[in-house]
């Protein structure tokens, strides 16, 4: 008497059977998709945040100041001693010199003062 008052049928077992497999199956996958998303997330985040600390590794900052041109200095010799590591050659920034300080040759006179840039 255990179904008493009920009448189940095959078929309304094997779809209910069905049913709840498919219900299984679906949670599964939801939960799939979710701990999927979850790690490309992150893993996004991650990577975001190694690159943002590569970048901040011993920042170079160029500062400009003004020198006295001392007796005997020449442009190409203040470029020699000052120039920073932007610049791939001493001709390159004494160029950089000349237009930082409006000169049109590389003539120079003690006592004048020159702008330079420095690295801290």
């Amino acid at each position: 008497m255990r179904n008493a008052g009920r009448s189940y049928n095959k078929g309304d077992q094997n779809c209910r059977r069905r049913n709840r497999r498919n219900a299984a199956a679906k949670r599964i996958r939801r939960f799939s998709a979710a701990v999927i998303l979850v790690l490309c997330v992150c893993l996004s985040f991650g990577t975001f945040l190694a690159s943002a600390h590569e970048s901040e590794t011993n920042p170079v900052h160029t500062y400009y100041k003004s020198v006295r041109i001392q007796p005997g200095d020449t442009l190409w010799s203040i470029a020699e001693d000052t120039m920073t590591s932007e610049y791939d050659s001493v001709s390159e920034y004494v160029e950089v010199l000349k237009d930082m300080n409006g000169l049109t040759s590389d003539n120079i006179q003690s006592g004048a003062n020159l702008i330079i840039a420095y690295e801290l």
